[in-house]
């Protein structure tokens, strides 16, 4: 999931673009990525090994598939798959499909809270609210144009990054933001990405970080020690290096950690940082300056961990 997989996004829905979801059996696929690599899917999941990125198994799943989430338990994988607006919950680790839903829109962002699954519907200024069990809708709340990520804020609600510069709640309420799709509670305070600006924007707080290159802040996520990691692109998205940053609010300081193209998703389990690299075609996985490549061939866009199955879910895209 990336900039220009928003913006594409918000195309697909406009033309009302129907998509059929496949899911293939555990360790195979119907598919080749663009990168040739038969393992991995065009579009769908992969599972790698957290502790070491072995290949696990992979499914075919939707037709434009940019963001994941694993529930609280481990046993199952949700799925935004934007273009024909669905999301998917399929069961870990055997990959088998327990329920697909349409919610229209360009879903985005995913987030469990309360024991209901939140997704933002990025080209109809609507999160909804779904029972993570079976899929059905529970509530629709309007919110702010073009919502993204999302997170819960310091009063345990849930916030959502809009693109045109807004942070929403459910409740209708919005306040001035960073201009951009990401968005993450580090140190109590909510912080946002200044896409075109270069810039992280902590809310009610001091004014805007620049970043030390002049990169696009996409994706944000908590770091170790209360650092903020930062994903961005550069210029020409597919081909110019972008950076992941570690930023530390104490010493408003940054860290380049690693400088792929096109970099998604960035996320931390355990002591190590890991970014969808969907420029370079793999996930990166860093850890105490060294940084490995894992799913080489892979058209990662999205990821998610999980422990308790010792599993790191790849949402993979050769489409974006």
């Amino acid at each position: 999931m990336r900039c220009a997989g928003a913006h594409h996004a918000i195309a697909a829905a406009m033309a009302a673009v129907v998509g059929v979801g496949v899911l293939a059996a555990c360790g195979s696929t119907s598919e080749t990525s663009a990168a040739g690599d038969p393992r991995y899917p065009e579009t769908g999941l992969v599972l790698l090994r957290l502790s070491d990125g072995s290949y696990h198994g992979s499914a075919t799943v939707g037709t434009d598939p940019v963001a994941v989430l694993v529930s609280d338990d481990g046993g199952t994988a949700f799925l935004a798959d934007s273009s024909p607006g669905d999301v998917y919950a399929v069961r870990l680790p055997d990959l088998g499909m327990v329920w697909k839903h349409h919610v229209g829109g360009a879903p985005f962002g995913l987030l469990m809270h309360g024991g209901s699954l939140f997704v933002s519907l990025f080209a109809s200024a609507t999160v909804v609210e779904l029972d993570p069990a079976s899929g059905q809708q529970l509530a629709s709340h309007l919110v702010c144009d073009e919502p993204a990520v999302m997170t819960v804020d310091e009063m345990d609600r849930v916030a959502v990054a809009c693109r045109p510069g807004k942070v929403g709640w459910l409740d209708g309420t919005t306040v001035a933001a960073g201009e951009g799709f990401g968005i993450a509670l580090v140190g109590g305070r909510l912080w946002t990405a200044g896409y075109s600006q270069s810039t992280l924007v902590q809310m009610s707080g001091a004014g805007p970080q620049a970043l030390p290159l002049a990169v696009s802040p996409f994706w944000l996520a908590p770091g170790a020690g209360g650092t903020i990691l930062i994903s961005a692109e550069g210029a020409v998205e597919d081909t110019d290096p972008g950076a992941v940053f570690s930023y530390d609010p104490m010493s408003a300081t940054f860290r380049t950690l690693a400088r792929p193209r096109d970099p998604d998703q960035v996320l931390q389990s355990g002591s190590t940082v890991f970014v969808a690299a969907h420029g370079d075609n793999d996930v990166l996985a860093i850890e105490r300056g060294r940084t490995l490549s894992w799913a080489g061939g892979s058209a990662a866009v999205g990821l998610a961990a999980d422990p308790q199955l010792n599993l790191l879910v790849v949402v993979v895209n050769a489409h974006e």
